[in-house]
């Protein structure tokens, strides 16, 4: 298994690399911890809670999807889905009586859809472009990806969201549909993602995986057997630099 200690070739030959976005490439945590105090503090109400409210809009969305995607809930768009537990969250962290909940809700739905990247990923995307396809693979919606990458100034070759295989990221359709949308076989496919749960199921639909340190993500010496572990981006490119 490869490490994170210097520029390395690559054990196999790829042509394509899918990328998580929400926590790998931008940082959703803390950007929404961010807007969440700014807009408590606005609503009048405790801006302490700012964090109390993220941690619960991750459980009640990562809820969400994952009742979508075993059929316990009716098809839902990521877009419907991320406002529905925004507006949940907050009545739960909020209180009931907020008066500004739905103002709120909206401007926090904005700030997802336009969350900052992390510092190192615009230019780590930019030099593996250049000897890869750089491919957006996430459960967020296509306008909210089209809107991040525009805010973010992130370039990708293609950007294919798990809405198109009408599920959610683990289901295997959604890795299945993004190598046969574009015409790729899984061996010459590396994901990468700051979350063990993502890799391993790519890695279980055949693509090779890279896990990549995330400040509130899952950790880079977390167990697992992935292709490549690395501490950022930055890192991931050194390794993939063919010497």
């Amino acid at each position: 298994m490869n490490q994170s200690n210097g520029r390395q070739k690559s054990p196999r030959r790829f042509t394509t690399l899918f990328f998580d976005v929400f926590g790998t490439v931008v940082d959703l945590r803390g950007t929404v911890t961010d807007a969440a105090r700014a807009q408590l503090r606005d609503s009048g109400l405790d801006q302490e809670r700012a964090q109390l409210l993220a941690d619960e809009w991750f459980v009640l969305l990562n809820m969400s999807l994952t009742e979508v995607r075993t059929g316990k809930r009716p098809w839902s768009g990521h877009d419907e889905l991320t406002r529905r537990s925004l507006m949940q969250a907050l009545e739960r962290i909020g209180g009931q009586g907020a008066g500004h909940v739905s103002p709120t809700v909206e401007k926090l739905t904005l700030a997802v859809r336009r969350a900052r990247a992390w510092p190192d990923s615009r230019s780590a995307v930019a030099d593996l472009s250049e000897a890869y396809r750089v491919v957006a693979l996430s459960n967020a919606s296509a306008a909210t990806l089209t809107e991040l990458s525009a805010a973010s100034g992130i370039r990708w070759h293609c950007v294919l969201s798990s809405e198109f295989a009408r599920s959610y990221k683990p289901d295997p359709r959604v890795y299945a549909f993004a190598v046969e949308t574009l015409r790729l076989d899984a061996s010459e496919v590396l994901m990468v993602a700051a979350h063990t749960w993502d890799l391993e199921a790519a890695a279980r639909n055949g693509l090779a995986t890279a896990l990549v340190g995330r400040n509130g993500e899952d950790p880079v010496d977390a167990p697992g057997a992935f292709d490549f572990r690395a501490r950022d981006l930055t890192d991931l490119a050194d390794q993939l630099t063919v010497a």
